[in-house]
């Protein structure tokens, strides 16, 4: 996967994700696949701080497996 980020966008990103998924997001416009891609394109950013990966790291895990059947928005 390629990523459109600089690390220093990432962050931005990053936060953005944050701010969205912990607020039930993942549930809400877009689908959990959707969401799910959008965290695994800002992780392939290269550069990333640790502390960036961590942080990526635990909003992959947070979010719900896809439901069988759910197609990417």
């Amino acid at each position: 996967m390629e990523s459109p980020y600089t690390p220093q966008t990432a962050e931005d990103a990053i936060s953005h994700l944050e701010r969205i998924l912990s607020a039930d997001g993942a549930d809400s416009l877009f689908n959990r696949t959707y969401w799910r891609a959008r965290v695994q394109q800002v992780s392939a950013t290269r550069g990333l701080t640790p502390q960036q990966r961590a942080r990526l790291v635990r909003l992959l895990e947070s979010l719900p497996s896809p439901v069988r059947g759910e197609e990417p928005s």
